[in-house]
């Protein structure tokens, strides 16, 4: 009768040592799995704030290059942009009144696009369908001195160097260029492409 007790005892003493290793099994199958899961998570996290910071630094240098592009066609082709100021009354700030931001407030045929090429009015953008683009407003004449209108300092390609403030011409037209590397607004068959991505927006106040 011992002996039996004993043999009793010995496999129900197995028996829960083999149900605990299963449970201590599948304790450590769910660490491994939330421990995996986190390394996805983190990775793919890393991964997007990568594609971020690519695609505003692209679009940084786009709106960049729209600038200059805005500043060399200017200074080369003043009728272009007066027939644009004359064309769309958004575009005459000669009463300082104009938003910061023209964004919201010039309609979109104002805006100019970039063409895609090398030369000094072209830039190749990253993405062919969607180019940087400028606009240009006229915000009347402006002077160096007191009473210039608020356009003291302007740093623009009036400027004659050697610092304190000197330049080739005290009085002129002050133009005021805005640029963007892409269109917020902008629609490709009925979809909202920009939703998502980095806006930039550079302006500068350029005197002729």
């Amino acid at each position: 009768m011992i002996v039996q007790r004993t043999d009793r005892l010995t496999r129900k003493t197995s028996s829960r040592q083999r149900g605990v290793a299963l449970v201590i099994a599948l304790v450590l199958l769910i660490a491994v799995t939330l421990v995996g899961l986190a390394g996805i998570r983190g990775t793919t996290l890393q991964e997007k704030m990568s594609s971020n910071s690519f695609d505003r630094e692209t679009a940084f240098q786009a709106a960049e290059a729209a600038m200059e592009v805005a500043a060399t066609r200017l200074t080369s082709d003043l009728v272009t942009f007066e027939t644009a100021v004359n064309t769309y009354a958004e575009l005459d700030c000669t009463n300082r009144l104009c938003a910061i931001n023209p964004g919201q407030d010039v309609p979109a045929a104002a805006w100019f696009d970039v063409t895609d090429g090398v030369g000094d009015t072209n830039f190749s953008a990253r993405d062919s369908a969607i180019r940087p683009q400028f606009v240009v407003q006229d915000m009347g004449s402006c002077a160096t001195g007191v009473g210039g209108g608020n356009f003291v300092g302007t740093t623009d390609q009036n400027e004659a160097g050697g610092g304190a403030g000197t330049y080739f011409n005290d009085t002129g037209q002050c133009f005021r260029i805005t640029a963007r590397a892409i269109d917020p607004a902008l629609e490709i068959d009925g979809a909202d492409v920009n939703a998502d991505r980095a806006q930039v927006i550079l302006q500068a106040t350029y005197r002729l």
